[in-house]
């Protein structure tokens, strides 16, 4: 008997050791396959495993994506149907990599999302549609880096992040990261609603009216900001946010917001947190700052090395 109860534990132990792991698989798509197709390797695919889009274009794309996959592009270029693009539903862990994204409508978006958590959005070339990249309702934890957004006719946002969140604990609230991007031509280059928390930083924003817009959503009180801010050229700030919590704004060129004569623009639902420090350091301001604003950092934190049109700024 003992001999046998050993015989079925060492088949047990083999047959686990010879299953294993699942292991991530990659699924190869081209530009022959329909949409729909396209659509159905998607959604068989498991969590885990990469969607390899190979060169090419793919005409009528509309893809929806809501499960862990690596989207890598190698170059290809995807052309809407009239909707938007790439659409992220209620999802953590995807990236999308190296693709041309031709949206083809001014009112569609390029990639799109709401309650998206720990994404990667890098190296995407997107033109000609309404916004170039939209995440709504919910995020956390997200990296959009190297993407240029061009030629999109003065169209609404480059870049748009809104948490709509009414209380968030912005201590466990994991930041996010917007770098190295270039925005032209848009209304709106950088949109954050609502809640931010991250680092905005190397951006190259040009000929778009607000350059970089944060404010509150649905009520002045629904906005809370914890943010470095650096190393971008920006055609003006709206600093809306009616709770700024932390903020690190250091070494930009910051030209002027629309034609309101100001570099950096408040309303009357900013304000700081007297408890908490923010820094304004070496920027270099082509229009001066609100009153609100300059005196908010010298009474709760620093400002330094500034220059106004090449001049100190004191």
């Amino acid at each position: 008997m003992q001999k046998n109860k050993l015989s079925v534990l060492m088949f047990l132990l083999a047959l686990v050791v010879a299953v294993g792991p699942v292991s991530a698989a990659t699924v190869n798509v081209d530009s022959s396959m329909t949409n729909a197709q396209i659509q159905t390797a998607i959604t068989g695919a498991n969590a885990g495993d990469t969607i390899n889009f190979a060169s090419g274009t793919y005409n009528g794309i509309n893809l929806t994506i809501n499960k862990a996959l690596a989207l890598v592009g190698n170059g290809a270029t995807l052309v809407g149907d009239g909707v938007s693009i790439l659409k992220l539903s209620s999802t953590t862990g995807v990236s999308i990599n190296g693709f041309n994204i031709n949206i083809n409508n001014p009112s569609a978006d390029g990639i799109t999302g709401s309650n998206v958590y720990s994404c990667d959005i890098e190296n995407n070339n997107i033109t000609n549609g309404d916004d170039g990249i939209n995440i709504y309702m919910l995020y956390a934890n997200l990296t959009i880096n190297n993407n240029k957004i061009t030629n999109m006719n003065d169209a609404r946002d480059g870049i748009s992040l809104v948490n709509h969140a009414t209380t968030i604990d912005m201590d466990s609230f994991i930041p996010s990261t917007i770098t190295n991007n270039v925005v032209d031509s848009l209304q709106y280059g950088i949109f954050l609603g609502g809640n931010f928390k991250g680092t905005v930083s190397g951006n190259n924003i040009t000929n778009s009216p607000y350059g970089m817009t944060i404010t509150g959503k649905n009520a002045a009180t629904n906005g809370q900001l914890s943010a470095t801010i650096s190393n971008n050229n920006i055609t003006g700030i709206a600093m809306e946010s009616p709770d700024v919590l932390y903020l690190n704004l250091d070494n930009n060129n910051i030209s002027q917001l629309n034609s309101t004569g100001y570099s950096i623009l408040t309303n009357a639902y900013f304000a700081v947190d007297p408890s908490i420090a923010i820094s304004v350091t070496n920027n270099a301001f082509s229009y001066p700052v609100t009153d609100t604003f300059h005196d908010d950092a010298g009474l709760y934190g620093e400002w330094s090395g500034n220059t106004l049109n090449g001049s100190p700024y004191t």
